[in-house]
């Protein structure tokens, strides 16, 4: 699912592959597509609404960085499901994180991001089943999240 080099999804793994621009009027086409995403492939709709929740978050975030560059660019998101996982990355142009941020969100600590992700992170962990912060090859941040959509048993 990864390459490995950059954390992101491989293009051929991409179902979607969103750019729209930085301002706050997006946000809701982001989540209205990666929720339609979701219902192709039969996810309940509370797991819907949680995905839905966890890319306005960070897409809010992304847009807030690449809306402060001096020449804004695009936020992109991407999306893949299969049987039994949704990924969900959000990218954008900024500086790059501090730190990367990997694993289960309960073991998460967001103390040496910048304040937007500070923010947003806690929120999106609670969201979603793992979560994973880094730099994006190219310069700034992806932001990439995993949702188990198989029933706990």
């Amino acid at each position: 699912m990864t390459d490995g080099s950059s954390g992101s999804l491989l293009p051929s793994d991409t179902e979607l592959d969103l750019s729209v621009p930085p301002k706050p009027e997006y946000v809701r086409t982001v989540r209205h597509t990666v929720g339609a995403l979701a219902r192709l492939h039969g996810v309940p709709e509370d797991v819907i609404e949680d995905i839905k929740l966890a890319v306005s978050e960070a897409s809010t975030t992304a847009l807030a960085v690449n809306a402060a560059l001096s020449t804004p660019e695009p936020i992109q998101v991407r999306a893949w499901a299969g049987t039994s996982v949704m990924v969900l990355e959000v990218l954008d142009g900024g500086p790059g994180p501090a730190k990367e941020i990997l694993g289960d969100p309960e073991e998460l600590d967001t103390g040496d991001l910048p304040f937007e992700k500070a923010l947003s992170l806690p929120l999106i962990r609670g969201l979603v089943d793992e979560v994973a912060l880094g730099p994006r090859q190219g310069g700034g941040s992806s932001l990439r999240m995993t949702v188990s959509l198989q029933p706990e048993s």
